[in-house]
């Protein structure tokens, strides 16, 4: 399993934590859509998440089902699934 830099586990949190601090920002840019300051924290995260979901695919495989494909073949199926536990 990816051990590069951590463990999937840790990037997989990682991941999870930028998401959560997106979806807080979005609900506040919701009813503050002015707040240029929540807009550019905003657009880092957003920049932050997809750098870690490259890290995760290059090292581990796609997360979401529409990152899936690749030149060559359907990649969704390789790798440990979610539930499956790292060996």
């Amino acid at each position: 399993m990816y051990n590069a830099n951590g463990n999937a586990r840790t990037l997989l949190g990682a991941i999870d934590q930028v998401s959560f601090a997106m979806d807080e920002l979005r609900l506040y840019l919701d009813t503050h859509p002015e707040n240029g300051e929540a807009l550019a924290e905003y657009v880092a995260l957003r920049k932050k998440r997809e750098a870690l979901l490259e890290e995760y695919r290059m090292n581990v495989g796609p997360i979401p089902s529409y990152s899936a494909g690749g030149r060559n073949g359907w990649n969704w199926v390789e790798g440990p699934w979610p539930w499956e536990k790292e060996a």
